[in-house]
């Protein structure tokens, strides 16, 4: 049975708590087998769900409060050409997993995007957050808890993802490289 703590990552931080991340899920997986080097595309979350689930189970166990979605790009852009399956397809079953968990160990599910092809190609405002409304749409279709922006080069892509995250109602963490 899961702990009963609120998943609200607002009123914990509100009320003093300090709140720890999960995080390695690439690193881990490719050490363990599950990922490609090079690629680092998340298709264990289709192709091998159990040794995903297993890792953020023990994330969890060490104290982790935060389940993040072992998600991808927006887009099929990204993918390589020996992955068969699609952004939507991983980026689904990533959220799954993720709720699973959280299920289980009552952590928050904390969802990311990150920079953008459209951003390199047009610099447009736009443009970039089309792209990044499509990576926002299955977080939000799964009820996340809470929106990481992160891994982005250029601040101002950055701060029109956060502009547009926050539009969701739900909390926005970011981080830069």
């Amino acid at each position: 049975m899961a702990p009963t703590k609120s998943r609200n990552i607002l009123e914990r931080l509100g009320s003093g708590e300090v709140i720890i991340g999960d995080g390695s899920y690439v690193n881990t997986l490719e050490k363990r087998g599950y990922v490609k080097a090079g690629n680092y595309t998340p298709e264990a979350s289709v192709e091998n769900p159990s040794a995903v689930e297993e890792l953020a189970v023990e994330y969890a166990r060490a104290g982790a409060d935060i389940t993040q979605t072992f998600t991808f790009y927006s887009r099929d852009v990204g993918t390589p050409e020996d992955v068969k399956l699609t952004c939507l397809e991983i980026n689904k079953a990533s959220c799954e997993i993720a709720k699973k968990v959280s299920d289980e160990w009552g952590t928050i599910v904390a969802g990311g995007i990150i920079q953008t092809a459209a951003f390199k190609l047009t610099r447009d405002k736009a443009d970039v957050q089309a792209e990044l409304r499509e990576g926002l749409e299955v977080l939000i279709e799964n009820d996340i808890d809470l929106i990481i922006v992160e891994y982005f080069r250029n601040i101002v892509e950055m701060e029109w993802a956060i502009e547009l995250a926050l539009s969701y109602g739900k909390p926005v963490a970011a981080k830069c490289v």
